[in-house]
């Protein structure tokens, strides 16, 4: 048991230990807030029932269902597969049939933030549970959990307010101390209230404090005394920074306006520089008259290398007319072309003018379009649906894998190639999901005797039972 609990409290936890003992599944403790109803539930998970599975949840305005639903399943279960579309107790009827549940102790912390839909499932498990279910809800009001059993939790006394204090508080008043009698009277038997005490409270000089105005005045003077001297040291600043740049202004303008004279040395370098130029002007003028007089040459004889072919194209032309009537060849070349030959035939007729032949025909091809596969063909080759329909319902199986990729599954069973694997595939929330499984079994001490005798790689995987009227229906609500 936790170490700081009352003994009016430890009491109250064997209560509802004994109420469950009794047969009560579902108990509501109910009290005011901040009386210590999460302490005393957070005690009773922690003392009790140390064989059972137990899930303490702490309810507040931002929590969901969904959220709320996982979370005990997580809890109850090893490695569960929640569905998101079936109802709490559904998904406790889905995994007990695959797993079977141990004793289980449920603590809901805050019933006003369970929906009605959440509170009707939690009545229902707590009537018809396969297994022993203690569900304990903490609320505010009676009648939040229509159905359980409340237990409300009082107050505490005078003196057991002055025991919850010395728990946790070494140095305390003593017990006729008015002001500290008068703080315990007040909280009237609130923990929350008791435990926020402290050595200031516990002081009371009803008399005006005199130094107090002086003490505000001294600090307005102090914040407007830094303030000015703030702004004198900008005003400064900003002053020199004028100044500076005047002085930077009136050196550029100097150094713009000033020209310096050439003196002679400068003047003797210029008329040295201009004799220089002059002769090389005289050397270069003879190479460019060398160069202009290459360049005529190269220019004239392109000019002779291209008027060359083109009397020859006119010397061609002159024969081909000449000849047009005397070469009954031409004339049948020109009626094949108005006639209009096809792409598929295979001669090629010269151009009697250029000499290019012409290009090569296209030749026509057939393109065979194969009938498309139809999807139902590769998923019935894929996984074995059909083989799961047609086995009896009372018979089992051991799934060893559950993923989305296909890969991972054709690898899974390269590597153990076993005659009795049967892969399942089913659609659930949109995704394509792929079981591997070993059966059949007709009976589930078959399937346990045959899970013994895998390899430990397989048991590391910890694969668990199954039965085919469950993979029967996940595959028959995939279709």
């Amino acid at each position: 048991m936790q170490s700081q609990i009352l003994p009016s409290r430890a009491a109250l936890v064997d209560r509802v230990a004994m109420q469950f003992e009794y047969g009560q599944s579902l108990i509501c403790l109910v009290g005011n807030s901040g009386l210590g109803k999460s302490y005393l539930a957070e005690s009773f998970i922690t003392d009790k029932y140390e064989d059972f599975s137990k899930a303490f949840i702490q309810l507040s305005a931002q929590s969901k269902d969904t959220d709320v639903i996982r979370q005990l399943m997580e809890h109850t279960f090893r490695s569960p597969i929640v569905d998101q579309k079936l109802s709490l107790s559904e998904n406790f009827f889905v995994l007990h049939s695959e797993q079977p549940a141990e004793p289980c102790l449920w603590v809901l912390d805050g019933a006003r933030h369970l929906s009605d839909e959440l509170i009707a499932e939690l009545q229902r498990l707590a009537t018809s549970a396969p297994t022993t279910l203690y569900i304990l809800v903490t609320a505010q009001s009676p009648g939040m959990v229509p159905g359980a059993l409340d237990i409300h939790l009082e107050p505490l006394s005078f003196s057991e307010s002055k025991q919850l204090m010395k728990m946790f508080f070494r140095e305390l008043p003593p017990e006729d101390d008015p002001i500290f009698t008068t703080f315990v009277t007040e909280a009237h038997g609130n923990p929350s209230v008791l435990l926020g005490w402290t050595k200031q409270s516990q002081s009371l000089d009803l008399r005006q404090p005199s130094g107090t105005k002086s003490k505000q005045k001294h600090f307005f003077i102090a914040a407007f005394s830094i303030v000015l001297a703030l702004c004198l040291i900008a005003a400064l600043y900003n002053k020199q920074l004028m100044n500076l740049l005047e002085q930077r202004q009136s050196a550029a303008q100097q150094n713009s306006t000033a020209l310096t004279e050439p003196t002679v040395l400068e003047a003797e370098q210029v008329l040295t520089d201009l004799v220089v130029t002059d002769l090389k002007r005289e050397e270069l003028t003879p190479i460019a008259d060398d160069q202009k007089g290459e360049s005529s040459q190269v220019s004239a004889v392109l000019g002779a290398l291209l008027s060359a072919p083109s009397a020859e194209v006119e010397q061609r032309k002159r024969l081909d007319g000449s000849e047009k009537g005397n070469t009954p060849v031409a004339e049948n070349v020109e009626s094949e072309i108005a006639s209009g030959e096809r792409l598929s035939t295979s001669s090629v007729i010269p151009d009697t003018v250029s000499g290019i032949p012409a290009p090569p025909p296209v030749e026509s091809t057939s393109v065979k379009v194969q009938p498309p596969i139809s999807e139902s063909s590769i998923a019935s080759s894929s996984n074995d649906n059909d083989w799961f329909t047609s086995r009896p319902d009372t018979e089992w199986s051991i799934q060893l894998l559950a993923v989305t990729d296909r890969k991972v599954v054709d690898d899974f069973l390269t590597r153990y190639s076993v005659d009795n694997l049967r892969v399942a595939e089913v659609i659930r929330s949109g995704k394509t999901w792929w079981f591997v499984t070993l059966a059949p079994y007709g009976q589930l001490e078959d399937a346990k005797r045959a899970r013994e005798n895998l390899s430990e790689d397989l048991l590391a995987a910890k694969p668990f039972f199954k039965r085919i009227s469950q993979i029967k229906q996940q595959i028959q609500q995939s279709q």
